[in-house]
């Protein structure tokens, strides 16, 4: 069986060599699997798949996404289940909820979505582009997350959050670190 941190490590790889679609699938799987663990149920579920997203969007947010601007919501293809609720970033945490559950079902990021290096979500081609670094923040809710501690990676991998780069086998389950990081940043 594949884990936690086999996953997160074709993620990196694959993110590092700029190949962010195809790093959704083990990103989202990784999710998965977390979210199997902490409910301790053996079957996917979408909805505690967005619940765990919605738990985890500051810290996501924070890594992948900190200055992803307003999207407006004429989404020009078929996922109707985008509808912003009360108090979200105009959307963004139906859509990247949709992204990693429309993934793990298909087993491939859909091919409405997209990938670009602004950092913001756009609208273009009849594609909605996601920020680059929303793979980053996704990787960051599964490695910070206290279920996953135990998890083990090769030493070379790192990841950033802000302006801290660290190794990715010394943050499996540490989400003190995360929470001080953010923290830092909010004073």
């Amino acid at each position: 069986m594949t884990t936690v941190g086999e996953l997160v490590q074709e993620a990196v790889d694959l993110m590092n060599s700029g190949a962010y679609e195809r790093s959704v699938p083990p990103t989202a799987a990784a999710i998965d699997l977390t979210v199997r663990k902490l409910t301790e149920k053996d079957t996917f579920s979408e909805l505690e798949c967005s619940r765990f997203i919605k738990d985890n969007w500051s810290l996501i947010t924070f890594m992948g996404m900190p200055r992803a601007l307003p999207l407006e919501l004429s989404i020009p293809f078929a996922f109707k289940k985008i509808m912003p609720s009360f108090n979200s970033l105009h959307g963004a945490l139906e859509i990247v909820s949709l992204v990693v559950t429309e993934t793990l079902k298909v087993r491939q990021m859909p091919t409405e979505f997209s990938f670009n290096s602004t950092g913001k979500f756009e609208i273009k081609k009849d594609k909605l582009l996601l920020p680059s670094g929303l793979v980053c923040g996704l990787l960051g809710s599964v490695i910070f997350h206290p279920t996953n501690k135990g998890e083990e990676i090769g030493e070379m991998y790192w990841i950033s959050i802000s302006d801290f780069k660290m190794f990715v086998s010394e943050l499996f389950g540490r989400d003190d670190l995360a929470e001080r990081i953010m923290r830092f940043y909010q004073e």
